[in-house]
């Protein structure tokens, strides 16, 4: 079986139902594309605010049986984190990258959260 074969196949198209969500992920069929996740309004749940904004989103996500904890923060107008403790996580993070890019957002209730996706410990 060539690579390709096995990757396609560990990503197969994933549905869950209405009520808790959409989650899709769709397969490419080269090492060389990506999957695409989408994860629907209703699996984000908030979990921090400042001044009544969610500043902090929640999802779980399985990848490939690994449950996945998603994390999604404000960006603020000036292109910044709005928290100022998740603004220095995710610039020691950058830094460990050593990316100096500035990271895509996704779009949650009009306003932009970049999104971090990081693996559970053994309680799911």
């Amino acid at each position: 079986m060539s690579a390709a074969g096995s990757h396609s196949r560990m990503l197969k198209p994933v549905r869950s139902g209405a009520a808790a969500g959409k989650v899709t992920a769709v397969s490419g069929e080269q090492l060389s594309e990506c999957a695409e996740l989408r994860i629907g309004g209703r699996l984000w749940e908030p979990v921090s605010y400042i001044n009544n904004l969610p500043v902090q989103l929640h999802a779980k996500v399985l990848v490939d049986g690994c449950a996945m904890h998603f994390e999604a923060y404000l960006v603020g107008e000036d292109g910044e984190l709005v928290d100022a403790q998740q603004q220095s996580a995710i610039a020691c993070l950058k830094r460990a990258l050593r990316d100096d890019q500035p990271w895509q957002t996704i779009r949650y209730r009009h306003r932009r959260y970049v999104v971090v996706a990081i693996p559970y410990g053994s309680d799911f």
